[in-house]
């Protein structure tokens, strides 16, 4: 299923690229039509009957469609492009790739909707980088952003593809929406993610850190707000960090596990 992000505000030069588009076409097509009519008469001479104009008519048609259909079918690419492009950045996150917290809020409501009529189980996970202050601190803002940018992928990896959706939240703090899933379910994939984090280095510029990410998890059930769900979970995860970090702990039963 495709989603579409919309920009609040539109393009205020989207209607003059129109009308100079249609002017450069208007003017193409008329040149292009005086060329060929010239060709033809060169070649042919002025017609003698309706026939034959008939037939140039024809001809000069066929030849300015051509080159016309072309300008059109690029012009038309481009623009596909430039929205594609303005939806990517409505909703998604500019460093890391991912959702961004008003795309992935959408997401998670439409799966509520979803969830309303099939009975599935949904759970919400919220969890970040452990002590991401300190590796900022000690090896700049460039580094920390690259830190991001792999746990970004090393998470989105761990993932069920299209039936899991992985966002940044903010800062250091990732959430995903895992669906068909109960909460000791949720549990389980959290505490791969959880250690899969913890055992990779991360290496750039020739110095190699490791880090650590706590988790929350709660379960998104009928009659439950999204922000309902995402505050239990939250209070998982600073349950997680005051129990040491480098933890998962979800929702009713609570309990932790690592």
């Amino acid at each position: 299923m495709s989603h579409n992000y919309r920009l609040e505000q539109a393009d205020p030069n989207s209607a003059v690229r129109a009308l100079s588009f249609f002017g450069f076409v208007i003017v193409a097509a008329l040149s292009l039509a005086i060329i060929f009519a010239i060709i033809f008469s060169s070649y042919f001479g002025t017609p003698r009957d309706q026939s034959d104009f008939m037939m140039m008519t024809i001809i000069i048609t066929a030849c300015v469609a051509g080159p016309m259909g072309a300008i059109a079918a690029q012009n038309q690419y481009r623009v596909d492009r430039y929205h594609a492009t303005l939806e990517a950045m409505a909703s998604t996150d500019p460093l890391t790739g991912l959702l961004n917290r008003r795309a992935f809020k959408v997401l998670a409501n439409e799966e509520i909707s979803r969830m309303q009529r099939t009975d599935h189980g949904v759970c919400i996970v919220t969890f970040d980088i452990d002590n991401f202050k300190q590796v900022n601190d000690a090896h700049g803002h460039a580094f920390g952003d690259r830190v991001l940018t792999s746990i970004a992928n090393i998470s989105h990896a761990a993932l069920r593809g299209p039936f899991d959706r992985l966002g940044r939240w903010g800062g250091e703090e990732f959430v995903i929406l895992l669906t068909n899933v109960n909460v000791d379910q949720a549990q389980s994939v959290c505490e791969r993610l959880r250690e899969r984090i913890a055992s990779t280095d991360l290496t750039f510029n020739g110095t190699t850190v490791r880090v650590t990410a706590s988790f929350g998890i709660a379960p998104l059930t009928k009659g439950c707000r999204l922000e309902e769900s995402l505050e239990a979970a939250d209070q998982m995860l600073y349950r997680a960090k005051s129990a040491g970090r480098n933890k998962v702990m979800s929702v009713a039963p609570l309990k932790s596990v690592a």
